[in-house]
């Protein structure tokens, strides 16, 4: 193939510049995509920011990277035999395809793919975005890109012709929504056996993660959800989604925090409380919300910014009976499921207003600008 590929690349923590690669020859088992969009995550901007020490079971961010795994495109090119393996669901994915791509990649070799399939659990550590450095060809492994390489382990979920790409682009995120509900259902015993999910629930944070979380919880049933996070900016925006009260941390003491949210539940604590923060700092307060047999799900702590906190385990975890839920990513099957619910719930929720800024690559800068300063809810690159 001829010609280039722009792509915006990260050499080391808040070191970004624009840069054009060979269009690559793609192999047999693999594929190219078109990236229609790429969001900005929280992980992006923490390695921008240098505030991450390592990500899952002590991986590092392999620089140069080009970051971005929110990704949504167009199959340009792809071989019968890598159709078939990279579908999620059995169907051939066809040149033209929109597709969402699972960006955790698995080598089905190590122990951790071998006993935890589906899981984002592969020891490699090969994630687009972060996991796979841009220094050797085919060089493109992320979305910050007009094109990406997609290596034979990828698995391809199709997006509904009802989705829009401004919507499909918000999947991976609403992923890992889903995927913590599921968590909590095979983890608990439900309905009059101790705490059930379909309860009163509380999610601390109000980026897109937490809003991942509040379309999730409220699709499955959930009786009330109480927002706390901040800016202002980002409370407000949740209202748009049904969530019964926003607080904005910001405004109010950590015991003032905590009336409101019992005000918020109607005097009563919480089944369910979401980690969304990213900050270790809140996991206390965030327990201290729970009813007895209630379940505290830590969802936004992925990857390890050297911030510890300290807990009072009696009063908050073994006084409470609580359950204690790790969900740091999605399995693969649940980008099919986030998919499925856009698709199913558009009358429900305004999902076209998620990304409330889109960017073109050049203007790098503004985009981590406007993303760091969170006056935004999902912030995009449409290259």
């Amino acid at each position: 193939m001829t010609g280039s590929v722009r792509a915006a690349i990260m050499d080391s923590p808040g070191s970004m510049k624009l840069r054009e690669f060979p269009n690559p020859e793609v192999a047999e088992s693999a594929a190219l995509l078109e990236v229609s969009l790429c969001g900005i995550c929280g992980t992006d901007k923490h390695i921008y920011q240098d505030q991450i020490k390592s990500h899952p079971f002590g991986l590092p961010t392999r620089f140069p990277i080009i970051p971005g795994h929110e990704i949504v495109g167009r199959i340009e090119k792809i071989s019968g035999y890598a159709a078939r393996r990279m579908s999620l669901t059995g169907a051939p994915i066809k040149q033209g395809d929109r597709v969402v791509p699972v960006v955790d990649l698995r080598c089905e070799e190590c122990n951790g793919c071998k006993n935890h399939p589906g899981w984002p659990s592969c020891e490699k550590g090969e994630t687009y975005g972060w996991g796979i450095s841009s220094q050797d060809a085919p060089h493109l492994f992320g979305g910050f890109a007009e094109k990406m390489y997609l290596l034979p382990h990828t698995k391809l979920a199709k997006v509904p012709d009802s989705v829009p790409d401004e919507v499909a682009v918000f999947a991976e995120v609403l992923a890992v929504g889903y995927t913590s509900i599921a968590r909590i259902s095979h983890s608990l015993q439900l309905a009059g056996e101790g705490s059930s999910y379909l309860g009163n629930v509380v999610i601390q944070g109000s980026g897109p993660l937490a809003l991942a979380h509040v379309i999730a919880a409220k699709i499955s049933g959930v009786n009330r959800i109480v927002v706390v996070g901040m800016p202002e900016y980002r409370t407000s925006f949740m209202q748009q989604f049904r969530v019964d009260v926003s607080i904005d941390a910001d405004k109010f003491s950590r015991e003032e925090r905590r009336e409101k949210v019992l005000q918020g539940l109607q005097a009563k604590g919480a089944d369910v409380v979401f980690e969304c923060t990213g900050d270790p700092s809140v996991v206390e307060e965030g327990l201290s919300y729970l009813n007895p047999f209630g379940c505290y799900v830590v969802a936004g702590i992925y990857s390890d910014s050297g911030k510890t906190t300290t807990l009072n385990v009696q009063k908050f975890v073994s006084g409470k009976y609580a359950t204690i839920i790790g969900s740091g990513g999605q399995t693969e099957l649940s980008y099919a499921k986030a998919l499925r619910m856009m698709e199913s719930f558009s009358d429900l929720f305004p999902f076209e207003k998620i990304v409330t800024h889109k960017y073109p690559l050049e203007k790098f800068e503004d985009a981590m600008r406007t993303a760091v300063t969170e006056q935004s809810m999902k912030v995009a690159f449409e290259p």
